[in-house]
């Protein structure tokens, strides 16, 4: 059914847990013949058909697919064995905690009987068979979940847990003032040590409770331990046997989704011919994309109508069929990939380059009338610097040349956020590799989606060269200039994944106290020129500054775009590099020295 894939432990993790959720729809509807309706029942979390098809055909130990149809490979396993052996293949199958009523459904299926006597059977076993616990929210689990221990000495109880004992002493000090026997000791327990593996929580129970005194009455209760923790609300028990945060759920899933992603191409089903898109298929594809507040994949309709996912070996042929009957649909609008929404569905925000990016000619004038602020051609520059105009630090909307595509497109980019887009919401597509995003359509919605699967909609103009929709996670962001982050492409078209990188860029990071300076300047510097800027800047760094590093502080002050800046760090004699050294200074002496003449030839017309 599936070939071998070497699976990462935190990939294993999130396919368990997300395993247990499709194990749990499955059990309830008995069997899936059409995967889609047991792809309906786990929407709801974001698992869609295509990796609910991955992981089912990938996982043998879990799921079985007999006679054409998935059901839980426990119930094969289970066939002709003991009830109490039944329920513990059960349970070591769904790997957590299992609703009491699903469990009595599989049963009475494996052994065809009343599911009233079933339940009956299961609830005398639960009370009686030590290595089960019914909690009180009515879901079973085996007692080995937890810690089990008596009367031994500490070490062999850990021992036979398998508890690491330094593990064991820091939890034990961390909980050192919970009161074991009130009513709410195992939830303030959680809620202080969490994420705590259950064993170990058990364990820092049972050594208070069962002090190793021979005089002391022992009172630690493995079932009734574990009952409690399961039970307490906004946690969740993990496949590991931890307890952890449910808001940590979501991440879970998102990294599943991702295996199943990279899964699929290794499942092997049966095909039939590429699908044809009919005149009705049409309107029933556009009613659901019309009807869908969020924009609809191309992805998500093959599923649904067709129950066809990448796996599928006419995958590219059917998609290429359905894009190119939905991007002739004048009542919906192409958005990029395979996204589609209702026509002009989209935000007008995104139609034009924010104010705040257009440069302004102050038109300044010195003592002789000469333009203060004059840019020079390419002739005129520091060779350094004329090398550095095209540095993608340097670049920004409305100030950027053509590059060419690199000849190996990467897979991640690196990306430093300044402190005017950070303001706007907004990132340049100029620090973007050429071709790195599909230049077609104009306007796109991509899908920004974060390490702990938070997602982001993005929009992206070609022609204002802009994203725009980010200041939601950009103010997350303490830094204000130099933050670093990364964008890196996933098999789904549109969809890219986001991660703030721990070092800030080391060039254009402004300090909180630095950047208040600058304002300082900024709420002053009417009437002042980009060189009366420039030259107090310059000022505050006496052993000299990269290009890059004054660019970004001017471009705090003011807008000033990179050749001027340039120009004026090339043209006035109060500035200059060492020679062999990257860094320019000021000379507050030469600043009456004034412009340099001998670049009057090269002052751009």
């Amino acid at each position: 059914m599936a070939k071998a894939a070497v699976l990462k432990p935190e990939e294993t993790f999130a396919r368990s847990y997300v395993d247990r959720l499709i194990l749990e729809k499955l059990t309830e509807m008995e069997a899936a013949v059409k995967l889609s309706e047991l792809a309906d029942k786990l929407s709801k979390d974001g698992i869609g058909l295509a990796a609910v098809r991955s992981l089912l055909a990938s996982n043998p130990e879990r799921f079985a697919y007999h006679e054409r149809r998935w059901i839980p490979a426990s119930r094969l396993l289970g066939i002709g064995r003991p009830l109490n052996e039944q329920i513990a293949i059960i349970l070591h199958g769904f790997g957590g905690p299992m609703p009491l009523n699903i469990l009595v459904a599989e049963i009475a299926r494996l052994r065809r009987a009343d599911e009233l006597t079933v339940e009956t059977q299961i609830l005398r076993i639960a009370e009686l068979d030590q290595r089960f616990v019914l909690d009180t929210n009515d879901n079973m689990s085996l007692t080995a979940w937890g810690f089990v221990g008596g009367d031994e000495k500490i070490v062999r109880a850990l021992a036979l847990n398998k508890v690491d004992p330094k593990e064991f002493d820091e939890a034990r000090k961390k909980l050192a003032d919970i009161d074991w026997h009130a009513k709410n000791a195992v939830a303030d327990a959680i809620k202080i040590a969490a994420p705590i593996s259950m064993k170990l929580l058990g364990a820092v129970a049972w050594a208070s409770m069962n002090p190793e005194d021979p005089k002391s009455v022992h009172e630690y209760d493995a079932r009734e331990i574990y009952s409690r923790a399961v039970a307490v609300q906004g946690y969740v028990f993990a496949p590991d046997g931890v307890i952890y945060p449910a808001e940590d759920t979501k991440k879970w899933v998102s990294a599943a989704i991702k295996l199943a992603d990279r899964l699929a191409p290794t499942v092997e089903l049966d095909d039939a011919a590429p699908i044809e898109v009919k005149k009705e298929d049409v309107d029933r594809l556009v009613k659901k994309i019309l009807g869908s507040e969020p924009s609809t994949t191309a992805t998500r309709l093959l599923e649904e109508l067709y129950e066809i996912t990448p796996s599928n070996k006419t995958f590219p042929d059917d998609m290429a069929n359905l894009m190119d009957s939905l991007r002739g649909d004048a009542r919906i609008q192409w958005v990029g990939g395979d996204r589609f929404r209702k026509a002009g569905d989209v935000p007008d925000f995104i139609n034009e380059v924010p104010e705040p990016f257009s440069f302004v000619e102050n038109g300044i004038k010195d003592e002789e009338g000469e333009v203060v602020d004059l840019e020079l051609t390419d002739d005129g520059l520091s060779s350094s610097l004329r090398k550095l105009l095209s540095h993608p630090l340097a670049t920004d909307v409305l100030d950027e040349d053509p590059l060419p595509a690199p000849k190996t497109m990467p897979e991640s980019v690196r990306l430093v956020l300044k402190s005017i887009h950070r303001e706007l919401g907004t990132f340049p597509l100029c620090q973007l590799p050429t071709s790195w995003l599909d230049g077609e359509p104009k306007i796109q919605e991509l899908i920004f989606v974060d390490g702990n699967g938070k997602e982001l909609q993005v929009w992206v103009n070609h022609e204002a060269r802009l994203m725009f929709g980010l200041i939601e996670w950009w103010f997350d962001q303490a830094i204000e200039s130099g933050a670093v982050f990364t964008l890196t492409k996933t098999p789904k078209a549109n969809v890219l994944e986001f991660a703030w990188m721990d070092q800030p860029d080391p060039v254009v990071y402004i300090s909180s106290q630095r950047m208040e300076e600058l304002r300082q300047i900024g709420a002053r510097s009417e009437g002042m020129s980009t060189l009366d800027i420039l030259v107090e800047v310059m000022a505050h760094w006496p052993k000299g500054a990269d290009y890059l590093t004054v660019l970004a502080e001017v471009n705090v002050v003011r807008r000033s775009s990179r050749r001027l800046v340039a120009s004026l760090l090339s043209s006035y004699q109060c500035f200059y590099q060492r020679s062999g050294s990257p860094v320019w200074h000021y000379d507050a002496m030469k600043l009456d020295q004034g412009f340099d003449k001998t670049k009057k030839k090269f002052v751009k017309k």
